[in-house]
């Protein structure tokens, strides 16, 4: 896969040491197999090795980072997956400017290729995956501060491919790629189903509605893809942002409703304990906003807070209906009835989010 990268592999190896003269004397490419990749990854290698610098033999490491376009209209800039965003971010030099509350990798080279890919060669982070409540709360106040620092003085980045209506495309999209859950109305049997397809017909007609108010809330800079494996704490104290390929301009909130949904959606963050985590994250979240400087009403960002995790539903809910039909089928199937159970319990939190946010909604728009 190297064989003809030996100029990019030494200028990397050279920004790693600060542009120093360097030889690369051994070096073993990993395909890291990444478990959930983004449609537009076409692969994720870690490169590391020794090197001679200053007559010194020194250990190197970086990451390579192959993006690809996937479909049409993930070549449009507004689009929320808009393939080339991420090579964008860096050639822009953005991520140099953040606020001192989060870090990003270094980006050593962005490459053209013929094959109509682009290669990012970048910093490997070491850091830690976040597991506890007490290391979400840490995440949560310097997410605050970041987004806060664009509501108190900070310049917001004006680039045109940096996506305006981050939760729309991305709805659009669910609803485009989800299955239909019309196709399993017939096999509701349970009560509780027939409710919960009421409740998302109705959710689902708000949704414009819901969007439109989002999008009046006060706007940053956001990250919006903050899943347990994006973010590293570091064991200097820093918190380390991977993977910017949905930086977005949305609104207040919106970038801490992502993190507790994913999370919960993913598993890390236990649904028993939902309610802890939830309250504890915005009081975080809170906390930063209010060291950036900013000043504003709490309750916008708890709208944007409870909305934007509720929103999640429009994947959520068809998923639960696509896998319950096939428990119907097949009832001795033990791990597909936790995954039925499990996002049961998922969307009942979604509902009680939404009702929130429509309570919030009704005196801060």
């Amino acid at each position: 896969m190297l064989e003809n990268k030996m100029d990019q592999l030494n200028i990397s190896v050279q920004r790693i040491f600060g542009e120093q003269e360097i030889e690369i004397i051994s070096f073993t490419c990993e395909n890291l197999n990444y478990k959930t990749p983004n449609f537009t990854t076409a692969g994720i290698f870690s490169i590391h090795g020794l090197a001679i610098v200053n007559h010194e033999q020194l250990p190197w490491s970086i990451i390579l980072k192959i993006i690809k376009s996937d479909s049409a209209e993930k070549e449009d800039p507004a689009h929320h997956n808009y393939w080339r965003r991420e090579a964008l971010v860096f050639e822009s030099k953005i991520l140099d400017e953040l606020p001192v509350s989060i870090q990003a990798p270094k980006c050593y080279l962005v490459e053209e290729q013929e094959d109509g890919t682009v290669w990012l060669w970048m910093e490997r982070i070491e850091g830690e995956f976040a597991h506890t409540k007490e290391q979400f709360d840490i995440i949560a106040e310097r997410l605050g501060r970041f987004n806060g620092a664009y509501l108190s003085g900070k310049n917001t980045p004006n680039d045109q491919w940096i996506c305006r209506s981050w939760l729309r495309s991305w709805t659009t999209s669910s609803k485009m790629y989800a299955p239909n859950p019309e196709e399993y109305i017939h096999q509701l049997h349970r009560d509780n189903d027939r409710s919960l397809w009421a409740w998302f017909q109705d959710f689902t007609k708000r949704i414009d509605s819901n969007l439109n108010a989002l999008y009046r809330l006060p706007r940053v800079l956001a990250h919006q893809d903050l899943s347990q494996m994006n973010m590293l704490l570091t064991q200097n104290g820093e918190l380390v942002l991977i993977d910017w390929q949905f930086m977005s301009i949305s609104g207040l909130g919106e970038d801490l409703g992502k993190m507790f949904g994913v999370n919960m959606s993913l598993g890390v963050i236990p649904i028993d304990r939902y309610k802890e985590f939830k309250e504890s994250l915005f009081h975080s979240y809170i906390k930063g906003l209010k060291a950036s400087g900013w000043q504003g009403d709490e309750s916008l960002a708890r709208y944007g807070y409870c909305l934007s995790t509720a929103l999640r539903s429009v994947w959520e809910v068809p998923q639960y209906f696509s896998l319950n039909a096939q428990l119907q089928s097949d009832l001795l199937n033990a791990n597909l009835q936790e995954r039925v159970n499990r996002l049961e319990q998922i969307i009942i939190i979604h509902q009680k989010m939404t009702l929130e946010a429509e309570t919030l909604k009704l005196w801060t728009t």
